[in-house]
């Protein structure tokens, strides 16, 4: 299994959902999804945690960040580059600060309690955002690590990396709003129509480009999801927020039935799942929903298979590989079995063999 794309997964919705076997090349894109340049409020925290991520944890954990950047672009290569050329030039109290502020919070919560500014809102906006936030509930001293860091990290190293960065991403941005607004289908009638339920939810998708170039971050409020893509996203992959988005409304259909619970029950017995829900899923999700997120996963890899060809041979999850695998096989269509009773058999197979 591989466990790095398994933490990048577990960060993110950044994933497809299930169509069936109607011939989805012909999707157009949703009106409702907008593409946006970098946002200094969203990329200010999460480069400094790539920093942290790369120079702090990376040699704790003995990961091999160094390879994800690497193997990715060449830009995601220089990237990796100047984020260690960083590190390396600020002073220790600074490094301090930085360690201080990621160790106390994760990269997700402290940029959570930023997305309803304004885009275009300033290092102090921030800065007062986060102090001032009841959700993140900081010492006065980790206060005044992030108002020093922060500041100090913007005027001497962001500024003007963001400021280069930011405007070849906003013609990217202008391309992909192009491309989107050159369709008119509905992605919600799109899934209705493809698999034959109606959808109770609307979803207004918005996009910033991160210069993360290897993870991305979802956030919610209302009915409006909020996503960072990569630099090398394309128009097709946007798809993939507010598919797994209304994909979930699908499964909320069934997965509280006695029938699933039963079946999640019985594979608490199972020990590889058990042993990956323990060591990365159990702080993010129920067992219950763990069971949701393989099947989730397989259905991405499935509705990609159907859509783009791609054959997948790698795994996020414990299951989600076996389960696109069995819908192959099966040659899944929702006219003929209703998708509870799939993902029951297919659980019900895992726990023969």
């Amino acid at each position: 299994m591989n466990i790095k794309r398994l933490i990048v997964i577990l960060n993110i919705l950044s994933i497809f959902i299930l169509t069936g076997c109607k011939n989805t090349k012909d999707i157009n894109y949703n009106s409702d999804i907008k593409v946006n340049g970098p946002s200094l409020k969203i990329s200010l925290i999460q480069t400094a945690y790539e920093i942290y991520t790369t120079n702090i944890e990376n040699l704790s954990n003995n990961s091999t960040y160094e390879d994800l950047y690497n193997n990715t672009s060449r830009d995601a290569k220089k990237h990796y580059k100047w984020l260690t050329k960083t590190y390396n030039s600020m002073d220790d109290d600074m490094k301090f600060k930085l360690k201080n502020i990621f160790d106390s919070n994760s990269s997700w919560s402290y940029t959570n309690s930023v997305i309803n500014l304004d885009d275009n809102a300033s290092v102090s906006d921030i800065v007062d955002t986060l102090i001032s936030s009841k959700n993140l509930s900081l010492s006065s001293d980790l206060q005044n690590d992030i108002d020093v860091f922060f500041n100090y990290f913007y005027n001497d190293y962001f500024k003007s990396y963001f400021n280069k960065e930011k405007s070849s991403l906003n013609k990217k941005a202008s391309k992909l709003n192009e491309l989107l607004s050159s369709n008119d289908v509905d992605v919600k009638k799109f899934i209705e129509n493809v698999c034959g339920v109606t959808l109770s939810n609307d979803y207004i998708c918005t996009f910033y480009y991160s210069l993360n170039p290897i993870s991305s971050q979802s956030f919610e409020f209302d009915n409006n999801i909020v996503s960072t893509i990569e630099p090398n996203t394309s128009v097709k992959d946007l798809l993939r927020v507010p598919f797994h988005k209304y994909s979930h409304s699908l499964f909320d259909s069934f997965t509280d039935t006695p029938e699933f619970l039963d079946i999640c029950n019985e594979l608490e017995s199972d020990d590889e799942l058990v042993s990956v829900y323990n060591e990365y899923g159990r702080d993010a999700y129920h067992f219950n929903e763990w069971c949701e997120e393989n099947l989730i996963e397989g259905f991405s890899k499935y509705l990609d298979y159907r859509y783009s060809q791609y054959e997948y041979d790698f795994s996020n999850f414990v299951y989600d590989l076996d389960f696109y695998n069995y819908l192959r096989k099966i040659n899944f269509n929702p006219d003929k079995v209703n998708l509870k009773d799939v993902c029951i058999d297919f659980y019900t197979l895992c726990l023969e063999s």
